[in-house]
């Protein structure tokens, strides 16, 4: 044996040990002292010499119990058991293999004499095997003064004496009916059996239908190792023993709880119907209770149970930092043990605060740190909780889970714009390859400003209301930093049967008419929005600083929204992620006001936001960042906050602010009203000419066409245009991109036209040279240089008239002829131009056959050429032109008009031109 199992004295004949068990009133199993968790040392089953208890019955039930034989038994277990005592062997008689003893108390008090004074023991006769002891005449005198005072078995109480007899016979209960009775209420028990190290049985003993029902108990929150089954088998046909430390766990047990008086909490049932629960001391004020679970957990001999650990009334924590003890010091089942290492240790800042900018799901929100190297915006996942998911599809049929919308809109209301503090506590890779992803978790903390109390966690919240449930994690899964606390939450939740957790009440069911994906449908809706006037309506996302989606509750309606006359940056443009960033910042997920004006062809609503109870114009405030301009086809003067839009772009301008940092003036600035003309004269050259007399200038003074031209060729020229762009590239309508023309090989600045169709190839029109192209998908490339994109530097194909000439159409008998003619006359000159006309509203869509010019022209070859020297006179002595007089009267002098009347009568005459066959307008021109 190992000396240190087996810590008794010999020298005297009397032995030191402590008693394991009490079998009956007359007999002690008493074990060797030794150290907690070291395996079972020496036991000794000592019966009491010179007395007699007695008998308790057999456990098949062949034989009865004894009257008193239960007291007798109950009053030595109470007295001895886990105790420690002396004793001495007093003889043996081999042929009953038992040993018979004397038992002495710490205090010194015979337990023989203690037994026979209470009338629960008589008084053996010495004969046969049993020899007379040495206190023969103490037992004998105390066995009479117990006559006397009729103790015990001596009473003769009729009462007492029929109590003693009495045989009660149990009816087993089903285990649900068991725990039905007694849920989670404190219970008298005797711990009769112990299985192992985690599961005993036990014998209720408190009053009602429950009292003497035996039960199978596992003690909740903990794991321990097997001891085996009887007759099972390993795999190679080898007995199944006992696992590693299996026994010392089952040994540490019986210590602690066998034969003992203790409470029972049961608090549930596993697969097999055995109970869980938690054993606490029949005393309160008993300091000398071990908690069991607790102290197996801290020797190593046990782990934590992550399942049964969650039902526990007072939580796991205290199991796990008694697990961590034996883990840091690698006893028993740890040892080797290596901590895993922590999924976060990339991460430099670990505890933050930030602002909470958006709530995607019930359990995901999107923050922006408020301080620290890196302010941008991340995703954070609450961690060890989750809530019902929300379809991310826009499908009818596609339903979000029970409680998801409740849940998102619970943590809406709590934390949008809000600051909190985040705590991170793991990290997740979710997705393979491609697909592969890391999802961050943390704990969430929102400052209680009514009480100014501890922070609240944002995980409890969501729990005690049943907005989402707690992850059961695996042993050494990374977890929230108060797990323990979060299965308490959930507990309550639970218990009070709120959101997921009420059986009785259906989910709320959110229907909403969406008119975002049909604009048929959008415009029908128009005259309900008009007639509201201000609707209130939450913002529920944000696609560009401009354009956002929206629901409007009280209508049951979602709708697509566009700030009207203002246009900020989008995609790759410059300032289009502060734009983006500004306006989520601000009404993202919050309760804004609307106001309506139009619905585009395209089912966007157009209209004015205000937010923040009316304080914010979200288009104003854009404008006034520089993180906004006015539309170009926006009509300032039609509408009548029109012109306050204006002066605040204006303002952004004047002080370079954001997108107007580098700004560049258009090619013309005229005030004048649109029949008004400056008499300025700009050198222009015309890049292209298209049909019925309008073509394409640049303004060559000043011109940045070589910059770009340049800047464009040191991005691209070493570009592979036999393959497409390597990476997302899908550019769509009213978008600028580079393109290789086909014409020279030369890099330029197009805008695509059209939407793409398959390997078809891709309309673009080159903005600053005014010439479209269909060019193949493999020659695009996005343009992502900020000094080059249309923003910095406006278009510079300017799309121009000649002046008071009615030019045939291409589609009219000699629309053909006069375009080529024009070609002939001004492609690829250089002119001095005069500004007769602007079109206040340019169009945006210059490409489009029906556009309207922004300019209205009078072309001279140089800056002395005098009226009758302009281009307009030789194409209406060409016979391609005629004069429209009435515009021409108003805009003219006389010696001008009658120049070009005359051009035109010179050609009716000489039949050249549209006049071959004679006159070609039904009225004399007055038109």
């Amino acid at each position: 044996r190992h000396p240190s199992r087996d810590r008794v004295t010999m020298s005297t004949g009397w032995l030191r040990g402590v008693v394991k068990a009490v079998p009956s009133g007359d007999q002690v199993i008493i074990a060797a002292l030794c150290a907690p968790g070291a395996p079972p040392g020496v036991e000794k089953t000592l019966t009491l010499a010179g007395i007699v208890a007695p008998r308790l019955g057999r456990r098949d039930g062949s034989s009865a119990d004894e009257a008193f034989a239960r007291e007798s038994r109950a009053s030595l277990r109470r007295a001895l058991a886990g105790r420690r005592v002396s004793f001495r062997v007093e003889y043996a008689v081999e042929s009953i293999n038992r040993e018979f003893g004397v038992v002495f108390t710490e205090s010194g008090e015979n337990v023989s004499v203690m037994q026979v004074s209470k009338g629960l023991a008589k008084v053996k006769a010495p004969g046969g095997n049993d020899r007379a002891v040495a206190n023969a005449e103490e037992l004998e005198r105390r066995e009479l003064e117990a006559r006397e005072a009729e103790a015990g078995m001596w009473s003769k109480d009729p009462a007492v004496l029929a109590a003693a007899s009495q045989r009660t016979v149990v009816q087993a209960m089903k285990a649900e009916d068991v725990l039905g009775a007694l849920r989670m209420k404190p219970t008298p028990a005797v711990v009769d059996y112990v299985l192992n190290g985690g599961t005993v049985k036990l014998v209720l003993t408190g009053d009602g239908a429950t009292r003497d029902q035996n039960i199978t108990l596992s003690i909740g929150g903990i794991s321990v190792p097997s001891v085996g089954r009887k007759g099972a088998k390993n795999e190679d046909g080898t007995d199944q023993g006992p696992e590693p430390f299996a026994l010392a766990a089952k040994h540490f047990t019986e210590m602690a709880l066998l034969h003992r008086d203790v409470r029972v909490i049961l608090e549930g049932l596993d697969r097999r119907n055995n109970f869980i629960g938690s054993i606490l001391p029949a005393d309160v004020n008993d300091t000398s209770f071990v908690n069991v679970g607790e102290e197996l957990c801290r020797l190593g001999l046990a782990q934590v149970h992550e399942a049964s650990a969650a039902a526990l009334i007072g939580g796991a924590a205290t199991l796990r930092a008694a697990e961590k003890v034996a883990k840091d010091q690698q006893l028993r089942l740890w040892h080797g043990y290596v901590p895993p290492i922590s999924s976060l240790n990339a991460m430099t800042t670990k505890v933050f605060d930030a602002r909470v900018v958006e709530v995607i799901s019930g359990d995901c929100i999107s923050v922006v740190p408020t301080s620290g190297p890196d302010t941008s915006e991340r995703r954070i996942n609450l961690s060890s909780i989750r809530a019902p998911r929300i379809s991310n599809s826009r499908d009818d049929k596609s339903n979000h889970e029970p409680w998801a919308i409740e849940a998102k809109e619970f943590l809406i209301s709590r934390l949008i714009g809000r600051t909190v503090s985040i705590n991170m506590d793991y990290a997740r890779k979710i997705g393979e390859g491609a697909n592969e992803r890391t999802l961050h978790f943390a704990t969430v903390k929102l400052p209680n400003n009514k009480t100014g109390g501890d922070p609240l966690n944002v995980s409890e919240m969501l729990l005690m209301r049943g907005f989402a449930s707690c992850i059961r994690h695996r042993s050494e899964e990374e977890r929230a930093a108060d797990y323990d606390e979060l299965i308490a939450a959930e507990k309550k939740g639970v218990e009070s049967k709120k959101g997921m957790h009420n059986k009785n009440r259906e989910a709320p069911v959110h229907r909403t008419n969406d008119f975002s994906i049909n604009a048929h449908k959008a415009k029908t809706f128009l005259p309900f929005l008009q007639r509201a006037g201000k609707c209130v309506a939450m913002v529920d996302y944000v696609a560009a600083g401009h354009k956002i989606r929206v629901s409007i509750p009280k209508e049951g309606a979602v709708i697509a929204f566009c700030l009207a006359g203002v246009r900020c940056p989008q995609r790759d443009e410059p300032y289009a992620a502060e734009a983006l960033a500004y306006t989520r910042s601000r009404i993202l997920q919050r309760e804004v006001e609307i106001v309506v004006d139009s619905v585009d062809r395209t089912g966007i609503f157009l209209g004015t936001l205000f937010a923040d109870n009316g304080r914010l114009n979200l288009g104003e405030e854009l404008l006034r960042a520089g993180l906004g301009s006015l539309h170009p086809a926006f009509p300032v003067d039609r509408v009548h906050y029109g012109r306050a839009l204006a002066d605040i772009e204006a303002a952004a301008r004047e002080v370079k602010a954001g997108l107007w940092k580098d700004w560049t003036p258009p090619i013309v600035e005229v005030d004048e009203p649109e029949d008004s003309s400056t008499g300025e004269l700009v050198r222009v050259g015309v890049t292209e000419c298209v049909a019925g007399g309008r073509f394409f200038v640049q303004k060559l003074d000043g011109s940045k066409i070589q910059e770009v031209t340049d800047k464009l060729a040191e991005l691209y020229d070493g570009v592979d245009t036999s393959k497409p762009h390597d990476g997302v590239f899908e550019p769509k309508p009213g978008d600028a991109v580079a393109a290789k023309f086909t014409g020279d090989d030369k890099w330029a600045r197009a805008i695509v036209t059209a939407k793409r169709v398959g390997d078809k190839p891709v309309s673009v029109f080159y903005c600053d040279f005014g010439n479209v192209e269909d060019i193949g998908f493999n020659r695009l490339r996005p343009l992502k240089d900020p000094t080059v994109t249309t923003v910095a530097i406006p278009p510079m194909a300017n799309f121009c008239a000649l002046s008071f000439l009615k030019i045939p159409r291409i589609d009219s008998d000699y629309g053909y002829a006069a375009a080529s003619h024009v070609g002939k006359l001004i492609s690829g000159q250089a002119f001095h131009a005069r500004i007769d006309a602007r079109d206040r509203f340019p169009t945006t869509k210059p490409w489009e056959i029906d556009a309207q010019p922004a300019f209205s022209l009078t072309l001279f070859p140089d800056a002395n050429a005098r009226a009758a020297e302009s281009v307009a006179l030789d194409l209406l002595r060409a016979g391609f032109a005629r004069v429209h007089r009435r515009a021409a009267a108003r805009r003219l002098d006389r010696d001008v008009l009658d120049a070009m009347v005359d051009a035109q009568e010179s050609a009716r005459r000489a039949r050249v031109g549209q006049w071959e066959y004679g006159d070609v307008d039904s009225d004399d021109d007055a038109s």
